[in-house]
């Protein structure tokens, strides 16, 4: 049985992490799933956006420990390369939008995956807890970056030193994600947030994308050469008409992607 249950509901693919009795514990196999579906949402013509959330009461828990786990050694670094970091870059460079819809505690990196994503909402009583210290560990899934750019240094190694959980509705006041909203109407407002990106104009959108990422390591003055090359680019295509016709017509935008 795969450990990521993948469904379509029109132009947004559902995926979720599906390893519940574990609070969806990072197992190799479930790294594996993930990175096929991610691949099979970004390959659809007919998908628009993704939504990606977890099964149970927990959104991920981390890595999933045993003994094998420790008796890799040398080999934790490849075995991280071959299966974490290809889910949190396709995350990243996905030219389609992600919403993460954190419905519990996200640990070690959980975090990583629940942060890559370009929408985050979560659940009241989801937590986001750097406990790689609580087990000798270090950061990984991207947490070393994605937290201090979010929230600033000084709470980034705090967080990462102490291990502490950041409450949901704290992360949002943070800006370390998007919006916290109650338990029971967690998947309503994620789904609702997919699909208005899944309308929206998808060559503009996996642009922006692109420009946020490119612009974390550039200067000012490469910054702005890349928006006029892409701003050009955009001129170019059939969605920027269509865009301009709804705005003059006062209609909704129909974009096809062209």
């Amino acid at each position: 049985m795969s450990m990521v249950i993948s469904e379509t509901r029109g132009a947004v693919a559902v995926l979720t992490l599906n390893n519940p009795t574990q609070y969806n514990a990072l197992a190799w196999g479930m790294l594996a799933d993930l990175n096929r579906a991610l691949d099979a949402a970004v390959a659809d013509s007919d998908v628009r956006a993704i939504l990606l959330t977890g099964a149970g009461k927990g959104f991920c828990s981390g890595a999933q420990f045993g003994g094998e786990t420790f008796d890799m050694g040398e080999k934790i670094a490849d075995t991280m390369r071959t299966h974490l970091t290809p889910v949190i870059e396709k995350m990243r460079a996905s030219p389609k939008p992600i919403v993460n819809a954190i419905n519990g505690p996200s640990a070690g990196a959980g975090v990583g995956i629940a942060l890559a994503g370009d929408v985050v909402i979560a659940a009241r009583s989801a937590k986001f807890i750097l406990s790689f210290v609580r087990l000798g560990a270090t950061l990984d899934g991207g947490t070393s970056m994605f937290l201090q750019r979010a929230i600033g240094v000084a709470r980034a190694r705090v967080l990462a030193l102490t291990g502490e959980p950041l409450s949901a509705e704290q992360a949002a006041d943070w800006g370390l994600i998007w919006k916290c909203v109650d338990d029971a109407v967690l998947m309503e407002e994620a789904t609702a947030m997919a699909q208005k990106l899944a309308a929206g104009a998808p060559l503009s959108m996996a642009a922006i994308k692109a420009q946020f990422d490119a612009a974390w390591d550039a200067g000012l003055a490469e910054t702005l050469e890349r928006e006029a090359v892409d701003q050009a680019a955009a001129f170019r295509t059939q969605d920027l008409r269509e865009g301009a016709a709804a705005f003059v017509e006062k209609r909704a935008p129909k974009f096809a992607g062209r």
